[in-house]
């Protein structure tokens, strides 16, 4: 896993992988026009976008640390499986106040949240793709009817799992 920040990469060590359902939801983005949404909103509101940045900066180093925490059984699994939950949630109500969501995006997120799954969007958001957990106790026929409702709006769903060793980034 890499964490990307003011142009610096980092490698995350992940001990446990993390189980995903991505969600491409075949809307294209003008990322362009999603940062100049934003830039404006940081111009009419100041002090509280200055807020929400903070905010979605701390609950990136919050994730990335519990992401590098070792969990040696089904509870401790489940229990960093419920923080990640927890910090994906709050992300994603950030990004909405944003203003970087889409019909699309919240599309996704309404249809997972009736299965009780948590989802945001990834990316500079307006479309694209979204990411939702998929938790290791999970049943499988949760996980395929949340599939299927998904794609019936058009979109398609990716299971990946995400961190082990997986593909490794080297510079120079």
């Amino acid at each position: 896993m890499i964490k990307f920040k003011k142009g610096e990469f980092t490698n995350l060590r992940c001990i446990n992988p993390v189980k995903m359902l991505i969600t491409d939801t075949r809307v294209g983005r003008n990322t362009k026009a999603l940062v100049a949404g934003v830039s404006e909103r940081v111009s009419r509101h100041p002090d509280a976008m200055a807020s929400v940045i903070s905010a979605v900066n701390s609950i990136s180093e919050e994730l990335s640390s519990i992401v590098e925490s070792a969990a040696e059984d089904e509870v401790a699994i489940t229990t960093k499986e419920e923080k990640l939950a927890e910090l994906m949630q709050m992300n994603q109500g950030l990004l909405q106040c944003m203003g970087v969501s889409h019909r699309s995006i919240e599309t996704v997120l309404q249809t997972t949240l009736k299965y009780n799954l948590v989802s945001k969007l990834t990316g500079a958001g307006g479309g694209g793709c979204v990411l939702t957990l998929i938790p290791t106790l999970l049943s499988k026929l949760v996980l395929e009817k949340t599939t299927a409702e998904i794609e019936s709006h058009g979109f398609r769903c990716f299971q990946v799992e995400v961190g082990g060793q997986g593909l490794q980034f080297c510079r120079g």
